[in-house]
C-alpha cells in the first residue's frame, strides 16, 4: 500500500472508493476540465487516489508493436534519439542485442554506424 495509506483500514478505503465511483459525479462526468472533454478522460480522479497517474494516447495502450516504452517503465533513448518502443524487445535480446544483430547481418548498409570512419 501507498505510504498516504499507512494505518488506515483496507475495508474502510474499499467503502469509500465504492461510495466515490457511484457517485452522479463520477457517472456522468461532471468535470470542466476541457482535457477531460477532448480527451474523454477526467484526469481529476488522481486526486482521490494518491501516487496515480492518467496517462493517454499511445502511452496508455498496451496493444501493437509501436508502443512507446518510456524510460520510467524500462524503456530507452536509443543512438538515434527515438524511444524505445514494444517491437524492440521482442524475441531474444534487448535493443542493443537486435541492433548488433542488424550489423553483423547487413554490414553494408549505410544505417550501420560503425561503417564510418
Amino acid at each position: 500500500m501507498s505510504a498516504e495509506y499507512k494505518d488506515q483500514d483496507p475495508l474502510v478505503l474499499a467503502q469509500q472508493a465504492e461510495r466515490d465511483l457511484n457517485s452522479h459525479a463520477a457517472k456522468h462526468g461532471l468535470s470542466s476540465d476541457v482535457s477531460a472533454e477532448e480527451s474523454g478522460v477526467d484526469q481529476s480522479v488522481t486526486d482521490k487516489f494518491p501516487g496515480s497517474t492518467v496517462k493517454v494516447g499511445s502511452a496508455a495502450s498496451g496493444a501493437g508493436d509501436n508502443r512507446e516504452i518510456p524510460v520510467d517503465e524500462g524503456g530507452d533513448i536509443l543512438d538515434s534519439g527515438r524511444p524505445t518502443k514494444a517491437r524492440d524487445f521482442e524475441g531474444e535480446g534487448g535493443p542493443e542485442t537486435k541492433q548488433q544483430i542488424y550489423e553483423e547481418e547487413n554490414p553494408g548498409n549505410d544505417d550501420v554506424r560503425g561503417n564510418i570512419r
